[in-house]
């Protein structure tokens, strides 16, 4: 097979740009050089087409040339948004509700002198109800892959950060706390959770989906009622009340102001995917959601949540 120019050796001279292109010194097996532009490669043929030597066999160059054409070639069909495609999905992995009904107590504990164990006094608070409901969702992104070159793509890098919210109570959730002070008192803390990992290859026409870590959500709801209110609501009271000795502890103030609610969302994902490239500095593509993201956060790799 003749190919369009002979490969031309040339001494060695430092590297220039041709229409904004850097040149480059390539050598052939018998150590002989020539400088010249890479403009395209056809991986079945093992043909390299030049800007000014036209089209040579791969087989004609160096060991560690012919690597660095190869290299060249797989960045090239991985930095194209056609031939290399990815995709963000957002997706709910898990999720848990635990909930429960309490009715809360005072407890008093009084030291009698002589005795080891304290006495201990222990009124039930008959007149509330308390319900607590934790929710927790497992939160995260798919993340797909699909390489449509005619050649494998190798060493395929993609680090994730999940960046995500967290309400706290300023105030514990004590109802002796919190008999004087209101409840609308949560404070967000931001978090992120951060993953790597490497895909060893690629193959023509194959589709690979790897995932984020997940952020943890949580949702806790607490509602706190005075049953006598609900009572006189309805009109009726139990017959069996004889309104009797019953202790009741004061001093709670309105139960109905006393429900409080934190929760936590996530506020948006950031990826990386890269590949070392020819000349050993790695090639990265970016996807973010929502595309705001990097307005708000920074992509630091030594941030992250343990």
């Amino acid at each position: 097979m003749k190919y369009s120019a002979p490969l031309l050796f040339v001494s060695l001279f430092s590297a220039a740009l041709v229409n904004g292109a850097e040149l480059r010194t390539f050598t052939n097996a018998g150590g002989k050089t020539m400088e010249d532009q890479l403009v395209r490669y056809d991986y079945d043929e093992r043909i390299a087409t030049f800007d000014r030597s036209g089209k040579v066999p791969l087989d004609t160059f160096s060991k560690k040339d012919q690597a660095y054409i190869l290299k060249w070639n797989m960045a090239a069909g991985f930095k194209s948004k056609m031939r290399f495609k990815t995709e963000l999905k957002k997706a709910n992995w898990a999720r848990m509700k635990h909930e429960q009904n309490v009715t809360p107590y005072w407890m008093d504990a009084l030291q009698v002198p002589g005795k080891t164990t304290p006495a201990h006094s222990v009124v039930m608070i008959d007149d509330y109800e308390e319900y607590t409901a934790l929710y927790f969702e497992a939160e995260g992104y798919a993340i797909k892959l699909k390489n449509q070159n005619f050649f494998p793509i190798e060493n395929v890098v993609v680090e994730s950060k999940i960046f995500y919210e967290q309400e706290h109570y300023q105030i514990p959730d004590d109802i002796f706390s919190s008999m004087e002070r209101e409840y609308d008192d949560t404070v967000a803390t931001n978090k992120v959770r951060f993953l790597s990992e490497t895909i060893p290859v690629i193959v023509p026409h194959e589709e690979v989906i790897v995932h984020s870590d997940c952020a943890i959500i949580i949702d806790h709801q607490l509602d706190r009622s005075s049953i006598s209110s609900t009572t006189e609501e309805g009109g009726e009271e139990d017959e069996d009340d004889d309104g009797g000795d019953e202790e009741v502890a004061d001093g709670f103030g309105e139960w109905d102001d006393h429900s409080r609610r934190r929760k936590g969302k996530v506020t948006g994902i950031w990826v990386r995917i890269g590949i070392e490239g020819p000349d050993g500095a790695f090639i990265w593509r970016q996807m973010v959601d929502p595309s705001s993201l990097p307005k708000k956060v920074s992509w630091d790799p030594t941030t992250a949540e343990p």
